[in-house]
Parts: structure tokens; C-alpha cells; sequence
């Protein structure tokens, strides 16, 4: 079992983890924001014939990074806290997933790998740490190094430029409605990429 140290050392890696990782959320959509608008149609999604990103481009936004929500929001414990974290990911059809191309092939949107993993290392700060957590700290490490939010801070309170997220957000809604995906299809991709190509 964990020492009491220890625990307290983990409970503050992972907070500041998720800290870090709300910036990744942001920096991932950034850097989709005014790229060359992916022709759907030029690809055939079969083996690794599939654009890098969403096929579309983002409007920026501008966002103040806070310590916490001024609304009590995305807090650590509590009913509402767990109900709010599990419903950024939540889709009618599947977590964050897309169907794109003539066969309806399904992939998953890095960013809400992201947020999934940024829910993970809330709840092992509360439950203690296991292997999901490990892979998301160290997945969200990377996405970190990836976007290199270049944003220079003088404390608290910073405005970043962000990619619009909720654009991506009516992106998969509008996808998941569309007729690409099987109407007998649930909301059970949560954590896991179901690719037959």
C-alpha cells in the first residue's frame, strides 16, 4: 500500500497534472485551428488512407486560465464534480468518437482521449493510483510536449488563444446523428478504439 507521503506526493503530481492537461485540451484544438480544410472525399479511409485531423477548421477563442472555476465548477470531489467530469466526453452515440468515410470507419478525437484521461487522474487522486492513470499521465504528457503552448504568463489570470472546442464538440454531435453511424450502436467506446481497418 502507499505511505502516507507518498500518497500526498501523488494527490499533488496529479493536480498539477491536471492543471497542465487543461492546457493540453486547448493547445490540442489550437493546433487543428486554421489548417487546410480536409477534403472528406480525397481519402478512402481504408489502412492509413485518412487525414491527421477532423476535416475542419476552427475559429480561435480567447480563454483566462484560473486556478478554479469562479462557478465551483470541475472540482475534485462531490456528486456534481463526478456528474460534470464524465459528461465532457459524453455523446449520444460514443465518447469523442467520429464515423468518417464511405464505410462509416470510426476514430477517435485526441482531445477527448485528453479530457478522458484528465477524468482518470481526478478520480485515482481519489481512489489512488492504477494503470489506466499511469497511461493517461503519461499520454497527457505528451499531448502537453505536442501542442507547446507558447503563451507567456505572469501569474494568474493569463488569456491564451484557443482552437474553438465547441466546434468540435457540434462537429461529433452533428456526425453521430448522422446516418454513418449503426442505430443500434451504444455509448460503450469509452477507453477503446474499435478499428477493423
Amino acid at each position: 500500500m502507499f505511505t502516507s507521503t507518498g500518497s500526498q506526493f501523488f494527490r499533488k503530481a496529479a493536480l498539477c497534472a491536471l492543471t497542465i492537461s487543461s492546457l493540453v485540451n486547448l493547445l490540442a484544438i489550437r493546433s487543428i485551428q486554421k489548417g487546410p480544410t480536409v477534403d472528406d472525399s480525397a481519402y478512402s479511409y481504408i489502412g492509413d488512407d485518412f487525414p491527421t485531423e477532423l476535416p475542419i477548421v476552427l475559429d480561435t477563442v480567447e480563454m483566462v486560465f484560473e486556478d478554479f472555476a469562479p462557478d465551483g465548477h470541475f472540482s475534485q470531489t462531490g456528486l456534481n464534480s463526478w456528474l460534470e467530469w464524465h459528461a465532457v466526453d459524453y455523446f449520444p452515440r460514443a465518447h469523442g468518437f467520429v464515423s468518417l468515410g464511405p464505410q462509416g470507419r470510426q476514430f477517435g478525437v485526441s482531445m477527448f482521449h485528453q479530457l478522458h484521461c484528465l477524468e482518470m487522474l481526478r478520480e485515482s487522486m481519489i481512489n489512488g493510483p492504477d494503470g489506466h492513470a499511469a497511461h493517461c499521465l503519461n499520454f497527457l504528457r505528451q499531448a502537453i510536449l505536442c501542442n507547446a503552448d507558447t503563451t507567456l504568463e505572469t501569474g494568474r489570470g493569463m488569456t491564451h488563444t484557443c482552437r474553438d472546442w465547441t466546434q468540435v464538440y457540434a462537429y461529433i454531435k452533428r456526425n453521430q446523428m448522422s446516418s454513418k453511424w449503426p442505430v443500434s450502436h451504444n455509448n460503450q467506446t469509452e477507453g477503446h478504439v474499435h478499428d477493423k481497418n
